[in-house]
């Protein structure tokens, strides 16, 4: 039987399937969507993130299982430790092609297990396995254990690190090597409950795939994706493109958000990474014809390494955002938290931030342990980095995030702690295109750009199905709000189906319509999908809800509320109270930043209205 719900009750070792509600996938879709159904009812009001209550559910979606392209995806969702609020976070690679092919749209995992332990998935064939002798592994070595323990080579695993063990709230889960779900500290929750891995393996067949109709339409779409100008470019130069961009731009973060010009960004761009330490390799996500991800050898010297090479996130947390020039040492700090499973974009945030700090006089070499944190020493972020990933001295503290290390440190740091609720920016500056200040403020993760993936519309195009006609400039204030609400609503629907971002630069909302109705048997149009997308954000907006988020939580730092110096944009600041007055409108959220009542009926929300509207 095909999209199943596992629930796995580790405190009791108790492994139960459930049938998933027909109208929960109708009108959730999968993957974050799905979550959002589950856990708004099932995840408590409570103090502490690493109580047993908080859970961890893992969630593929309609496309997952078969060969349409990029849907080797997965989602995780829980309460986050490093935000305390919503969090749900995508990985490539091939476990939620597995996952689906085992049988399961989703997998609760409940409880702490008193002893380490990890999850072994064939099919209908569930264990929870001893794993004292794989803890303290780094992730590549946890991975092949496991694999190794099972006699399955070829399954997808995913893992966390020593960090994630040592309940660091920046850990992350990693999946098939180097594919991460990456922000919010999922793997810490999973460190909590004495979780090392899961490995998955299925060979179910998805009835409607098997279909020659939908064979055709896979086929058409992998056409449209492979001739796409920005996914061809980004086949061959990989995200990295985006720092190759930047000094026209100005949207790559540079000295922690301050400055708006850097004369390296084409030293450490996805060009330069081509040209050097690129080398050719299997492609590392399942069914997807982007090939956007790096592998890359470093055959000497202090940085030696070889494997998944950094993405344009690392290539700003890591490099321009740190003033770090030398392409190497970010890719060998990359593969670092990669192995040791902690996020790359909060780590690199978490340095920069320190290194503003120590300039400024508020934190000392001693305080630092020794360690002379000038901007783009890689020996100094090297150090800090290992004290981060091992929570040890000063980097115990930047481990629980800036937000919470700008408050414990104050004296004025909290002017440069880079974050929305908690979360770190992503490495894309909202003075660069207005658009992304909205996005950042209002996303139910905190500090994020994948819940609005804003960088593909906000002045290149725009989405009449959603009534948005015209391309705003990338500056442009008035209407934006409208462009920001639509963006989001179909990346909610996207994040539900679930698939790859980049694959938005050639499938519509009429589009994805369409193949859902394809692969589901529902009816969608375009209207349809978006209101969707829409029931979905509305929800993960509620969840916040409970757990205190307001209107006045909707802000950004003052960092990016300040002129960057020198660069494209300088002079140029958000007015996000504007934008934000346009968007509670078309959101029709109240003053208090909670969904209407009237809204929340609309969508068919109707359960949320007594917790919010006691």
């Amino acid at each position: 039987m095909m999209d199943k719900l596992l629930r796995i009750d580790l405190t009791i070792g108790k492994i139960t399937t459930e049938d998933i509600p027909a109208e929960y996938l109708r009108d959730y879709l999968g993957g974050a969507g799905l979550a959002a159904r589950y856990l708004y009812d099932e995840i408590p009001v409570c103090d502490d993130v690493f109580d047993g209550s908080n859970k961890l559910m893992f969630s593929v979606g309609p496309l997952n299982g078969g060969y349409f392209p990029t849907s080797g995806r997965y989602n995780v969702s829980c309460r986050s430790p490093l935000t305390g609020i919503w969090l749900d976070s995508s990985s490539s690679g091939k476990f939620g092609f597995f996952m689906r092919k085992a049988g399961y749209m989703g997998i609760i995992i409940e409880g702490k297990s008193a002893t380490p332990v990890y999850i072994a998935i064939d099919n209908d064939t569930v264990e929870i396995k001893d794993a004292s002798k794989i803890w303290g592994l780094t992730v590549t070595k946890t991975i092949e254990a496991v694999q190794e323990d099972c006699g399955m080579k070829k399954a997808s695993v995913a893992a966390i690190g020593p960090s994630g063990e040592k309940l660091i709230k920046i850990a992350c889960i990693l999946n098939d090597s180097a594919r991460a779900i990456g922000r919010g500290g999922a793997g810490a929750l999973m460190g909590s409950k004495n979780l090392k891995a899961i490995l998955v393996a299925g060979d179910n067949k998805v009835p409607k795939f098997e279909e020659d109709s939908w064979k055709e339409l896979v086929k058409d779409t992998i056409v449209n994706i492979k001739n796409a100008p920005v996914t061809a470019t980004l086949g061959k130069y990989g995200t990295g493109i985006g720092m190759a961009a930047a000094p026209g731009s100005g949207d790559a973060p540079t000295k922690n958000f301050a400055l708006g010009t850097w004369d390296k960004y084409n030293q450490i761009d996805g060009p330069y990474m081509t040209n050097t330490i690129l080398k050719d390799h299997a492609p590392e996500c399942h069914a997807c014809p982007i090939h956007c991800a790096r592998y890359v050898e470093i055959s000497d010297g202090p940085y030696e390494m070889k494997g998944s090479g950094p993405e344009y996130e690392a290539l700003g947390a890591l490099g321009s955002n740190a003033l770090n020039d030398d392409l190497e040492s970010i890719a060998y700090f990359n593969m670092l938290c990669n192995e040791q499973g902690v996020d790359v974009i909060s780590a690199g945030a978490g340095i920069t931030f320190a290194m503003e700090a120590y300039e400024k006089g508020i934190l000392t070499k001693e305080e630092l342990g020794g360690i002379d944190l000038k901007w783009g020493d890689q020996d100094a972020m090297q150090a800090l980095l290992t004290l981060i990933m091992n929570k040890e001295g000063i980097g115990a503290l930047l481990g629980e995030g800036t937000k919470h290390a700008a408050t414990v440190i104050g004296k004025g740091s909290e002017d440069f702690a880079v974050h929305v609720k908690g979360m770190e920016l992503p490495m894309h500056d909202p003075r660069a295109y207005s658009g992304f200040a909205v996005t950042y403020a209002t996303s139910p993760r905190g500090g994020c750009h994948c819940h609005g993936y804003n960088g593909g519309w906000d002045g290149s195009r725009d989405m009449p199905e959603a009534g948005v006609v015209g391309v705003m400039p990338p500056h442009q204030e008035e209407g934006k709000s409208l462009l920001v609400k639509a963006v989001q609503d179909f990346c909610s629907a996207v994040n539900g189906s679930i698939i790859c971002y980049f694959t938005l630069y050639t499938i519509s909302p009429t589009q994805l319509a369409t193949i859902l109705t394809e692969a589901t048997g529902y009816d969608y149009d375009a209207k349809e999908l978006l209101k969707t997308g829409e029931r979905i954000f509305n929800l993960q907006r509620a969840f916040n809800n409970k757990f205190g988020i307001t209107r006045k939580d909707d802000s950004l730092p003052k960092r990016v509320m300040t002129s960057v110096i020198g660069g494209p944009n300088e002079g140029i600041v958000p007015n996000l109270d504007k934008m934000l007055a346009e968007y509670y409108l078309a959101r029709e959220w109240n003053e208090e930043g909670k969904p209407s009542k009237e809204k929340l009926t609309e969508l068919g929300l109707d359960f949320v209205i007594k917790d919010l509207y006691q």
